[in-house]
């Protein structure tokens, strides 16, 4: 008996995480191509072993437009163009590049977003964080007085310690 509940602990542990969701971080990158077109990077980090995935996501562009942004990094995957690259040092962690270009109307200040319902499970500051939607966003600012503005760029994963 023990023994059997031993391996009913195990299977359900297994279970468990092997319907964990995805995503880890992410951020939403830009740069001015000129005048007021922008082409926005959203990039993810997702637990690779999931069975969730997406070929595509779709990036609010803060002035009532969207656009549904497709992978555009790794091998070739069922029902994808391109499906992510896995990490070397970590086959855990998959990044994701989706890539996007948009021209504006007018000069404003723009908040680029993207929502996903797949957030990783067990975050401490997040309670029940798996039911709370995954959201990444960024503010583009325009003004007549400065030049074409791009954003800033993560240059270290923040695959151990993404925060909210």
């Amino acid at each position: 008996m023990r023994k059997f509940l031993s391996l009913l602990l195990l299977f359900f542990s297994i279970s468990i995480s092997a319907f964990a969701t995805h995503n880890r971080a992410g951020e939403i990158t830009y740069r001015c191509l000129g005048g007021l077109t922008y082409e926005a990077t959203i990039v993810t980090y997702t637990y690779a072993l999931s069975p969730a995935d997406r070929c595509e996501l779709e990036l609010n562009w803060g002035d009532g437009t969207s656009s549904v942004l497709p992978r555009i990094n790794g091998p070739s995957i069922p029902n994808c163009t391109h499906g992510g690259e896995i990490d070397p040092s970590n086959n855990e962690i998959k990044k994701n590049y989706y890539v996007g270009t948009h021209t504006y109307n007018s000069l404003y200040n723009y908040k680029l977003s993207f929502e996903d319902p797949n957030r990783n499970a067990g975050i401490i500051n997040i309670p029940n964080s798996v039911n709370v939607p995954f959201y990444v966003e960024s503010w583009i600012f325009m003004s007549p007085w400065f030049a074409c503005n791009s954003s800033p760029k993560l240059t270290y994963p923040p695959i151990d310690n993404g925060c909210v």
